[in-house]
């Protein structure tokens, strides 16, 4: 008998609705906290401002919003990874510590970049931080425009044509 993908283990990457927001809010805050500390450096000032708009009232909000389209990455039940499109802009995409490197945030990407392309878009922009810029840079997005800076963090504007 042949295991199913979802318990196997074996990422799954879906779109999903606003019924995933309290999941993604929690991947979104887990992937902020533990994993871009190169952008906060454990400031709690700047944590805290990075992540107050990060609530599932307002992922319900984004992910329902016109033009929106948004994907979580699964390991069976758990959400591991999300992104969100609002045209023209990849606006989030996340992944949680215990699944950095293992092909989790390429795979949104790419589920991202053919939705893009599909819907007519012609490029993809997004404001990468600082910890995310070299992962955006290896797939293709250039920068954009200066570093913007808001509450102690610093973004950078970045396109790929698609």
């Amino acid at each position: 008998m042949r295991p199913d993908n979802a318990a196997s283990g074996a990422l799954r990457i879906i779109p999903v609705g606003p019924d995933a927001a309290e999941a993604a809010c929690t991947v979104i805050r887990q992937s902020i906290t533990h994993c871009c500390a190169l952008d906060h450096g454990h400031d709690p000032t700047i944590l805290m401002a990075w992540l107050a708009n990060k609530t599932p009232e307002n992922l319900t909000a984004w992910i329902s919003a016109p033009g929106a389209a948004a994907w979580g990455a699964y390991r069976g039940d758990t959400m591991v990874g999300f992104a969100l499109l609002a045209r023209p802009t990849l606006a989030l995409c996340y992944v949680v510590p215990e699944a950095l490197h293992q092909g989790v945030g390429r795979g949104l990407l790419q589920h991202v970049e053919a939705h893009a392309g599909g819907v007519g878009l012609e490029a993809l922009g997004l404001e990468s931080t600082r910890t995310a810029e070299a992962f955006y840079r290896r797939h293709g997005y250039v920068p954009h425009g200066a570093v913007q800076t808001w509450a102690g963090l610093q973004a950078q504007p970045m396109r790929k044509v698609l």
